[in-house]
């Protein structure tokens, strides 16, 4: 009996205590609708004057297809705002994006991005593909789990070599749906002027589906000809 007892106590007291572990998975389907407001706060040097420029608009997006792994999403721009100094500057001409221009993504379930034919003006190319990044874990998690994605250098086009870092922070109520909360860390590695990203987003947890994020940028070129910019950037989805 003594022998006995004393295995069991043995036995509970190098008993490694369970950890709990979270699926973040995204959980798409057909037909299912979503829009974003997007907005972008940034001081530029306007020739030794800073100015503060509020760039802001809605992205509508609709699930389309999902074959196996591969879902594609159809979308579109509307209602874009351009303000200087909290001055709307009204028709840009040319220099505005394409409002109402339809555009296909096709991402497999792990967040990857398989074809874009998103524009530069709205944010498209290979570069901003990987500045806005998210993949999602290869295996479920726990609260200060982190995973990664890493990006060779592309000289032809033009790419850094490039990481990005994401954790699982928890779990947190914003705007009254139930999300995970995961940071986020991004920066390009083959020079001090590379763009980096830095800030925190929220997935609903029943689907993965982008709720809110906040995040600060630096050295990054949103249009070609456009001076490296830093700033914070925030999406909203309001449907």
């Amino acid at each position: 009996m003594i022998s006995t007892s004393f295995a069991l106590f043995a036995a509970i007291a190098t008993a490694k205590p369970s950890i709990a572990e979270y699926t973040v998975a995204w959980k798409p389907k057909v037909n299912e609708t979503t829009k974003l407001n997007m907005k972008f706060t940034m001081q530029v040097d306007a020739g030794g004057q800073m100015m503060e420029i509020i760039a802001m608009f809605n992205i509508s997006s609709k699930t389309t297809k999902i074959d196996g792994d591969k879902v594609t999403e159809e979308g579109s721009m509307s209602d874009f705002k351009l303000l200087m100094n909290g001055q709307e500057m009204g028709d840009m001409g040319g220099d505005t994006p394409p409002e109402g221009e339809k555009t296909t993504i096709v991402r497999k379930l792990n967040g990857e991005v398989v074809s874009d034919s998103t524009p530069v003006e709205m944010g498209g190319g290979e570069r901003m593909q990987r500045f806005n990044a998210f993949y999602f874990p290869e295996k479920p998690v726990n609260f200060g789990d982190s995973w990664t994605h890493e990006w060779a250098a592309d000289k032809a086009k033009g790419l850094q070599s490039a990481k990005a870092k994401w954790t699982l922070e928890g779990e947190e109520v914003k705007n009254r749906v139930d999300c995970w909360k995961i940071s986020v860390v991004f920066a390009e590695l083959d020079s001090s002027s590379g763009m980096s990203n830095m800030g925190t987003i929220w997935l609903e947890k029943a689907n993965g589906n982008l709720v809110y994020s906040k995040m600060n940028f630096q050295n990054v070129s949103f249009q070609e000809g456009m001076p490296p910019t830093n700033g914070v950037a925030e999406i909203t989805r309001i449907k």
